[in-house]
């Protein structure tokens, strides 16, 4: 994975490809009870500041989904692709909501 300059700033990027169902990598770092401008949910009262996570964009059509710490592939990914996940499936609370085309992006996970 890199970190680089993509549609909508920096990204993150996939170095080689990925299968549906595959882990594309497993989030690590500093665990906060609250979240954080770019922390990950990945729990009750856990939201995870990871190296690469904190680049992941948030998309309506997302590649990959946050499952625990797993970073999981929704379907095959190439080489290149930015890796993307959608905010309002993982997220419960978001320390900085926001809109794209008037959608509210606010992180209130489906329950």
């Amino acid at each position: 994975m890199e970190i680089r300059e993509g549609k909508t700033g920096k990204g993150l990027f996939t170095t080689k490809t990925y299968n549906k169902g595959n882990i594309v990598h497993t989030l690590s770092g500093e665990i906060f009870e609250h979240p954080t401008r770019e922390s990950i949910h990945i729990g009750n009262n856990k939201h995870i500041y990871d190296e690469y996570g904190i680049f992941m964009n948030h998309s309506f059509t997302p590649n990959i989904v946050i499952d625990n710490y797993s970073m999981v592939a929704l379907s095959d990914i190439k080489a290149n692709d930015e890796l993307t996940f959608n905010y309002n499936d993982t997220e419960i609370n978001m320390a900085n909501p926001f809109t794209i085309d008037d959608i509210l992006v606010s992180g209130k996970k489906n329950q």
